[in-house]
């Protein structure tokens, strides 16, 4: 099989690969599909806007409050200030009293959470077996429920009903 390199192929390509690799890879994902971007189409922090700093990862629920590490949707670019500002708090009391703080960024922040979010959250299971099989991912095997046994007490007498 192939390496894939496609955007879409990410969570196929991380079983392909080592595991420096595979995270060199998601983080590159997450600065490429955010969708604030500065004006030469590069990624910028999602919660100033900047785009001219070193980008760092920020978890929206800080990890020492119980957020997932490797979530998509708990991973978003940030500038090395705002991260370091942020720390550990609230993603939206932190932000919100903030002079940058914009409608527009934070909707974009929520529709990154929502759309990067588990599947099951906003998506129809039908929808989602119909893009596993588009996207020619394996589905999950669902089988069917299994006969009950007749199982005859005390086991002597299941010795005298095989012979």
């Amino acid at each position: 099989m192939g390496m894939r390199n496609g955007p879409d192929d990410l969570l196929h390509s991380l079983t392909e690969l080592r595991p420096g690799e595979a995270k060199r890879r998601y983080r590159k994902s997450i600065f490429e599909d955010f969708p604030t971007k500065g004006p030469f189409g590069h990624c910028a922090c999602a919660y100033c806007g900047a785009w001219g700093e070193k980008l760092t990862i920020d978890h929206i629920v800080p990890k020492s409050k119980g957020g997932p590490h490797f979530a998509k949707w708990n991973a978003l670019p940030a500038c090395l200030a705002c991260n370091a500002s942020k720390s550990n708090l609230p993603v939206f009391e932190w932000w919100r009293p903030q002079q940058f703080w914009t409608q527009k960024r934070e909707e974009a922040l929520l529709s990154w959470v929502h759309s990067h979010s588990f599947v099951s959250a906003h998506t129809d299971i039908g929808d989602w077996e119909q893009w596993m099989e588009g996207t020619q991912r394996i589905l999950p095997v669902h089988e069917q429920p299994k006969e009950k046994a007749v199982f005859a007490w005390p086991p002597v007498l299941q010795l005298k009903l095989a012979s």
